[in-house]
């Protein structure tokens, strides 16, 4: 986590110190669309190891962007979006286990702050029309998150870790002021917090037997992980 927060502002820097004829250059925009995610859990019983996966689920996505040209084909730009990256399951959910929502349909509603920080290559073709492919860091903030199903919801963020952090892939066209794309972001920190769900879990357990036991999680290791695409619409001014 350390060295991607570390490269962020490395790269941060490096674009603050461009020249003025190149900051001259610089182009702002806005940008929004629709998100696929799904969750995946790798379960480590140090004897057994299984994986669930969830379905992907649409949510929405929107924010600013700023474009600092290194040269006529390379630049970076620095985001700042909103995303919903969500999920959901048939019969027995993804919602990490907070709920029985058994034959029903469940999902699991995540809402970030992401700052992505892209290296941009630009392919310069005759026309209007400019391709561009794009990749680097993104460090993202944990605003909300909720299981629904059965017309309640469920709030999971007291078990979720508040920061997310991954790498971005995207290629797309931009047609003058105007721009698509397609991005791929992968998810690489675990996103659950096992001690804050293993002690609620040993409460619970110790409510329903009224018993001080421990139920003991500690050769469980639980690692939950987020990765999908968005398709996003940008204008630049």
């Amino acid at each position: 986590m350390k060295k991607m927060i570390s490269l962020l502002c490395i790269a941060g820097i490096f674009a603050l110190g461009f020249s003025e004829s190149q900051a001259q250059d610089t182009r702002f925009g806005v940008k929004g669309g629709l998100t696929y995610y799904k969750g995946t859990v790798d379960v480590n019983l140090g004897f057994l190891s299984l994986e669930i996966e969830s379905d992907s689920d649409i949510g929405f996505a929107g924010g600013v962007f700023a474009e600092f040209p290194i040269s006529d084909f390379l630049s970076i730009q620095p985001e700042v979006l909103f995303m919903q990256k969500n999920s959901k399951e048939e019969g027995d959910p993804f919602d990490l286990g907070f709920d029985d929502f058994d034959d029903e349909t469940a999902k699991t509603k995540l809402s970030y702050i992401d700052v992505p920080l892209l290296f941009k290559v630009n392919i310069p073709l005759e026309g209007n029309a400019s391709p561009f492919v794009a990749a680097g860091p993104f460090v993202g903030y944990l605003l909300d998150a909720k299981a629904t199903a059965n017309g309640e919801d469920e709030d999971l963020k007291d078990y979720m870790n508040n920061i997310n952090y991954g790498l971005v892939f995207s290629a797309g066209v931009n047609f003058g002021n105007l721009g698509i794309e397609l991005r791929y972001d992968m998810g690489m920190a675990n996103i659950l917090d096992e001690d804050a769900l293993f002690d609620d879990f040993d409460d619970d357990f110790d409510d329903d037997f009224d018993d001080d036991f421990d139920f003991g999680f500690g050769n469980i290791d639980i690692d939950a992980k987020l990765s999908g695409f968005s398709v996003m619409v940008s204008f630049r001014f």
